[in-house]
């Protein structure tokens, strides 16, 4: 079976080989010449596979792979750049897609910037060993919120909450400190406690229709 093609150029002829094994951009062939050492050409993307037919092309002493015509083995696929790449999109837009599962890996630094940022998910885990969130407005909607941590500090100039029913249990200690503290309740309020200790530096005031005692 001939394996050379009719195609020559003045950078030499292309042929098809078997490609045998290699490691990051070069790889050993067999083709009718013999078993050759050959480069994987820029524009080739692909990485080959030992089993992959090839196109070469045999420039004198450089033989170099310009596409994989079949992979009998599989059809997985690797693209290796040698360098950085940038994909641009002047006039229309970019999207993945995938049945199974994608995988972004970074070695160093991923960053995503966009005017409308839109994230959609069932089952959504962020991991951190330090994490920084800023902005300038943040709009929450949870049907519930189960947060643990072991220490919160929070800095704010103004809390408003707005609760329909609210149940605390602090097994220590539950200290207060402000300026001035005011408490308004409709109906009841119930104090218990084994000890209690009221201190004022000048007057305390008890009003009521009636005050029980003892």
């Amino acid at each position: 079976m001939a394996n050379l093609l009719p195609q020559h150029h003045n950078n030499g002829q292309t042929e098809l080989a078997i490609v045998q094994g290699g490691f990051g951009r070069e790889f050993m062939v067999q083709c009718e010449r013999g078993v050759l050492r050959a480069t994987l050409a820029f524009s080739c993307l692909v990485t080959p596979e030992a089993g992959d037919k090839v196109l070469i092309n045999n420039s004198g002493k450089d033989n170099h792979i310009l596409a994989i015509i079949e992979r009998p083995q599989n059809q997985d696929m690797k693209l290796a750049f040698p360098g950085n790449i940038a994909m641009e999109a002047k006039a229309g837009d970019i999207n993945l897609t995938t049945t199974q599962q994608l995988n972004l890996t970074s070695a160093k630094k991923t960053q995503l910037t966009s005017t409308t940022l839109a994230i959609s998910s069932l089952d959504a885990k962020v991991h951190a060993a330090k994490l920084s969130v800023s902005g300038d407005s943040v709009v929450s909607h949870w049907r519930e919120v189960n947060s643990i941590t072991s220490a919160m500090n929070l800095i704010v100039d103004r809390l408003t909450q707005r609760i329909k029913n609210s149940f605390k249990l602090v097994d220590g200690v539950d200290q207060q400190k402000s300026q001035n503290y005011m408490q308004t309740v409709e109906k009841t309020l119930s104090s218990r406690s084994r000890d209690a200790v009221i201190t004022a530096r000048k007057d305390v005031k008890i009003d009521g229709e009636r005050i029980h005692m003892g």
